[in-house]
This record gives C-alpha cells, structure tokens and sequence, in this order.
C-alpha cells in the first residue's frame, strides 16, 4: 500500500471573526495527484498554506509524511517544523521568482543556501530541471525577459529543486494567459507521469479530470464531497457540487 504523505484531521482556521476552514479531513498517498477544486472564498488556498506553515491553524493536527507538524493546534518545535515543511515544495499564483538573479541563479539559491549544498553539486541538477520544464536554453536570462507561461514553469523547476517529497500547486494557471496555460499544465502532467505526490488547487477542470487521481471539492471552509474524477464530474452527489461544476462547465 502507498504510505500515506499527508494527514490533516479537523482542522480549523480562523480569520478575526471568519472560520475559513471549518474541520478539514483530508489525507494523501504517494502517489496521489489531489485536485482541490471549488468557489472563491471557499478556504482551498488557507488549506495549502497551512500544509506548509504559511498559515497557523487555529485547532487540529497535521502529520506529514508520519511526521506531526501540529496536533490539536500545538505546534511541535520551530526546528523540527521546518524539517517537516522542508519536504514539501509550493509553486504560487504569482511567480514570486527574484527579478534581479538569472534563471539559473533562482534555482540555485534556495539549495545553496537552505541546504547549503555546494554549487557543483546543485548546478548540475538546476540545469537537469529546466530541461525537464523546456527552458534549458533559458538558464543565463532573467525572469523579466521571460513570458509568464514561462516564469511559472523556472517557479516549478525551483520548487523540484530542493527536492520535496510532495508538490502543493495553488492555481497555479490562474494568471495566465490560455495560450500560455497548456504549457504549464502540460509539465503538471509530466510530473504526475512521474508519479510526484501532488495537491493542485486549481480551476482548470479539464485537469482535475484527466489527472487528479481524485478530486476535493470545498465550498464554505468544509470539504463537501470526495471522490474519483469520474464520479465527481459525471455523477456529483452533492448539491452544491453539482451547482458549481453547472456554472464551470457551461
């Protein structure tokens, strides 16, 4: 059986006076592509960031990979939740790459300096992973030079550089153009190939179809139904499902 990568039980988050996520349940397989999909508002992005400690939760427990990051809200200590967050890596809306270092040198950075690996270790294997996205012949340019299509690929080839266990995606199409979507989606689905343990919020549910190897669907902080991408989008159970996936699909 695939060891399980992420637990999250009863999470709650909250805002001021907003609970946003409402006692999650969620776990995760490696293995898995989990697609996150659902309205605006619904918690689906305060999901992810709580997984890699963006966001604190305010009440539940989180073990990744059998390693507790919270439990019942008590965070265990600073050193050892960035050892667990460590296994993760996040790609974002926004490509958050840094304007002034060249491809290259994004890539590079976190190792060096996280992991403090040596520069002849690591070039070699940032320079493997920009082929894998397409843009070997990119690495000496700076992200301004390139599209976003493009800069969100450099975004994840930095995240695979550092190696993580699991992939969390948040939209990450959600500010490209169509044209330049398929180029990203199109390296999501070469890692899932791949089989990299993957949670995807995303809004693309042509995606979610094809790769999830199933689908959460949240609306108001709670996760209303659970299932394979083919009995979510061909025989949804839930109203609210079925309401949203009408509006999305037309």
């Amino acid at each position: 059986m695939n060891r399980m990568m992420v637990e999250m039980q009863a999470v709650q988050k909250n805002f001021g006076e907003l609970q946003v996520l409402k006692g999650i349940d969620l776990e995760l397989r490696q293995g898995e592509v989990l697609a996150i999909i659902g309205p605006s508002g619904s918690g689906k992005s305060t999901l992810l960031r709580c997984l890699n400690r963006l966001e604190t939760v305010d009440a539940g427990s989180i073990i990744i990979e059998g390693e507790p990051l919270v439990t019942n809200g008590l965070y265990v200590p600073e050193n050892k939740q960035r050892a667990v967050c460590a296994k993760m890596g996040m790609v974002f809306q926004q490509f958050n790459l840094f304007p002034h270092m060249t491809v290259l040198e994004n890539l590079i950075e976190a190792p060096l300096v996280v992991k403090q690996m040596k520069k002849a270790e690591i070039v070699p294997i940032a320079e493997e992973l920009l082929a894998k996205v397409g843009l070997a012949d990119k690495k000496d340019v700076y992200p301004g030079r390139l599209s976003g299509g493009q800069q969100q690929r450099v975004a994840i080839a930095r995240a695979l550089a550092m190696n993580p266990d699991i992939m969390l995606f948040d939209e990450p199409t959600s500010s490209l153009d169509p044209e330049l979507t398929g180029e990203v989606l199109k390296t999501m689905r070469n890692l899932a190939e791949e089989n990299m343990t993957m949670i995807v919020v995303t809004h693309e549910m042509g995606f979610a179809r094809e790769v999830a190897s199933r689908v959460v669907f949240m609306a108001d902080g709670i996760v209303q139904e659970v299932g394979k991408p083919q009995a979510i989008f061909e025989n949804p159970q839930n109203e609210r499902l079925q309401a949203f996936l009408k509006n999305m699909l037309k």
